[in-house]
């Protein structure tokens, strides 16, 4: 009886022994497959972040290039304008003045004549501005002008400028050969000098 109870009980051994080794087993292979799974999103969502990353430096590039040519433009237009009413103003002053020394000016229009000259060029100056406001706002607003200049302001800014190492390079380049240009003409012009004086005489 006692080997019939140890030969039952060894079956049961063995068989509470499979599930112990079959056990663990199935827990650490399900984490390793949930990790290959949660990680292959991630590192194929990695490539388009840095896709949507550069377009949109790529994007903020462009819009701030734009904004500069549009103060180039800008820049452009204004100065246009300064100067047109600094010239007409010169020119309305200029007119005027000479205008005021002429007799019949001053019987047909004693007013403009009586007018001192400091107030003629301020005069000036205001109606030149005017002038000078309502030709560029004209000329800001044409399409075609409009366009050709944010074309010019879009190559200007593709310029590379010198850096001041080059500058200065540049500078001493130019410095020496033109030093060395004006020594050997005068050099040249001293013994062309000396050789005539040999052929020709000295005119004594």
């Amino acid at each position: 009886m006692a080997k019939g109870e140890k030969d039952k009980q060894t079956p049961k051994v063995a068989e509470e022994g499979e599930p112990e080794e079959s056990g663990p087993i199935a827990p650490a292979e399900a984490p390793l497959v949930l990790r290959s799974e949660e990680s292959g999103p991630a590192e194929a969502g990695a490539p388009e972040d840095a896709e949507a990353a550069g377009d949109e430096d790529a994007d903020g590039d462009v819009v701030a290039t734009q904004l500069g040519t549009e103060r180039y433009v800008i820049a452009g237009f204004f100065a246009g304008g300064m100067l047109l009413a600094f010239v007409l103003g010169k020119i309305i002053h200029g007119v005027w003045a000479t205008l005021a020394d002429k007799d019949w000016f001053s019987r047909a229009l004693p007013a403009l004549t009586a007018v001192g000259d400091d107030e003629k060029a301020t005069y000036g100056t205001v109606i030149g501005g005017i002038i000078a406001l309502v030709v560029v706002f004209r000329m800001f607003r044409n399409p075609e002008l409009r366009t050709w200049s944010d074309e010019v302001a879009a190559e200007l800014a593709k310029v590379k400028w010198p850096t001041k190492k080059e500058v200065t390079n540049s500078t001493f380049v130019v410095i020496a050969t033109t030093t060395v240009a004006t020594l050997y003409l005068a050099l040249l012009d001293r013994f062309w000098a000396f050789v005539t004086n040999i052929v020709y005489g000295d005119g004594s």
